[in-house]
């Protein structure tokens, strides 16, 4: 059988690589000498099992997957990392057998839900989505001291389990060791860490044989997970316990909103305003007055996503009325109060100060989708400081937004409803009604087999210069990663030689170089305003 890895970049396809050795008890063996397209044979008792061939970057091999996923009814166009693929015995077609991402960011903050634009665009095609994070990570100060450790909001990882549940497919979340974790952490978390159980899915994925018993194994060890991440919060503000299992049994969106609505210990959701950026007196009181329905949270009360259940719908439609002019609002609000169902609010700032965009923000209209499925509704309110050109757009014509913004995209695909209010619209507060086109193909995504297009570039060199270095680490050549220095998540990692010692730098200020009698300072990270800057010491460039 020949497999590819299609990865965002060599060290995906690589990464991916080796979770299928892994799975499989097997020996990666060089089969090619090509360092653009490299080959690999997957061995057992020095007999291939499988020809690997690992094609990094995307949208360069004659192959888009955004385009070939829209095919299939993908609701947005989120490429992941790395996607195994099995070519056919003619070589002509490739079919998609899974997707996997690869975070090492700390999943905490608003970082927790930046990737989940991807899990659902491969979720309501059917397509298996893999999620591998780490958790245990800390967060530096700006003398790269340990703040704390830090740790996502429970409802994130959740909302994979859910999605899985509803859609009657594999996306799951499997959680390693930072670098960094403590012993104590280790400890508590080490059985939820769920690599070992994933390489039994991956195998069963690509030999296409029943994953049942393995995927209960992981959605057991991600409610695990959820479970100490909410009892571990200081205040009770999420679900707990075995409100976690009794939601997760729920299939339909609107049965979860009756359950949450009926619950005993239903949650009131609070929304802190934000001084970062600039907002209009209407969106001030929009939020103000909405908090006074006291609307319920979905199980997190942090998060910017609320329940408008049965009772409150037509208020709430009321007060849009009262606060926009009936020309901008009416036809929206008429339609949400006609209805007076339950209606999920997500609340999405979407840009900086600046005007730029806010990354981590278009996974929040994912989040709350893969939280309650596609039979509930959604109104998205973006309120941040976008520029006028993006305003204007909107207001002429909502779908063009679609087709160059990852944000747009991801509200105005997942929503059924979307109201903007910012402070540099010149058109005031504008709204789109969304006709959502909910046709799945959930059939094998099948396409063209990948070929080179004969253009070279950035990708090609980056996989011939790492091809070459890594195939001579026996010549002690090291291949450090760096995340260029910059911020609470940089770093860059070494091994010692003579010790084999691999250090993470996440927390080191210095890095040593223990050849010589006295230590030497190979790199230094220098503080300046938070920033930080790598230097080479010169004097021991000739040295290396």
């Amino acid at each position: 059988m020949k497999l590819r890895i299609h990865g965002d970049n060599i060290i995906e396809c690589e990464r991916a690589l080796s979770l299928i050795a892994l799975a499989y008890n097997g020996k990666v063996v060089a089969k090619s000498k090509n360092i653009i397209v490299p080959s690999y044979s997957i061995q057992t008792k020095d007999k291939e099992i499988f020809e690997v061939e690992l094609l990094g970057g995307h949208d360069r091999w004659n192959v888009n997957f955004n385009t070939e996923l829209t095919k299939y009814g993908a609701p947005l166009r989120e490429a992941t990392d790395a996607y195994i693929t099995k070519v056919s015995k003619d070589g002509k077609t490739e079919e998609l057998l899974l997707a996997i991402e690869f975070c090492n960011a700390l999943p905490a903050g608003n970082n927790a839900w930046q990737r989940n634009g991807r899990a659902v665009t491969c979720a309501e095609i059917g397509i298996p989505y893999f999620y591998f994070a780490e958790i245990g990570g800390v967060e530096l100060d700006g003398d790269r001291k340990v703040k704390a450790s830090r740790f996502p909001n429970p409802i994130v990882p959740f909302s994979y389990l859910t999605s899985s549940k509803s859609l009657n497919v594999v996306c799951i979340p499997i959680y390693e060791a930072h670098p960094a974790i403590t012993n104590e952490l280790r400890k508590k978390f080490t059985h939820i860490f769920g690599k070992e159980a994933s390489l039994n899915l991956l195998k069963s994925i690509i030999e296409q044989s029943q994953i049942n018993d393995v995927m209960n194994v992981l959605i057991e060890k991600g409610t695990t997970l959820v479970k100490i991440l909410s009892n571990d919060r200081k205040r009770v503000d999420t679900f707990r316990a075995l409100e976690w299992e009794e939601f997760l049994k729920i299939s339909s969106g609107q049965k979860k909103a009756e359950w949450i609505k009926n619950h005993p210990n239903k949650q009131i959701w609070r929304k802190k305003s934000s001084d970062k950026v600039n907002v209009t007196k209407t969106f001030k009181t929009l939020l103000t007055k909405t908090q006074e329905l006291n609307l319920l949270s979905i199980g997190a009360k942090e998060i910017p996503i609320c329940l408008v259940a049965n009772g409150n719908i037509k208020k709430f439609a009321s007060l849009l009325k009262e606060i926009y002019p009936a020309d901008k609002i009416k036809t929206l609000a008429d339609k949400i109060e006609t209805k007076n169902k339950p209606l999920i609010v997500v609340w999405v700032t979407g840009f900086k100060p600046r005007g730029d965009d806010s990354r981590p923000d278009r996974g929040l209209t994912p989040l709350a989708r893969m939280l309650f499925g596609n039979d509930i509704d959604i109104l998205t309110i973006v309120f941040g400081p976008a520029g006028k050109q993006t305003w204007k757009t909107f207001n002429e014509n909502p779908e063009r937004l679609v087709t160059s913004n990852g944000l747009w995209q991801a509200v105005l695909n997942l929503s059924n409803y979307v109201l903007a209010d910012s402070a540099t619209s010149e058109f005031g507060v504008l709204t789109s009604i969304v006709t959502r086109n909910l046709e799945r193909k959930n059939v094998k995504v099948i396409f063209n087999s990948a070929k080179p297009s004969g253009n070279y570039g950035e990708h090609d060199v980056d996989t011939a210069i790492h091809t070459l270095f890594s195939r001579q680490l026996s010549s002690n050549i090291f291949e450090s990663m760096c995340n260029p220095p910059g911020g609470d998540w940089s770093g860059i990692s070494i091994l010692i030689f003579r010790t084999k010692q691999n250090i993470v730098g996440l927390r080191c200020q210095e890095f040593l170089l223990p050849k010589q009698n006295a230590p030497t300072t190979l790199f230094k990270f220098t503080p300046r305003k938070k920033k930080f800057f790598l230097s080479l010491n010169p004097k021991t460039t000739q040295k290396i």
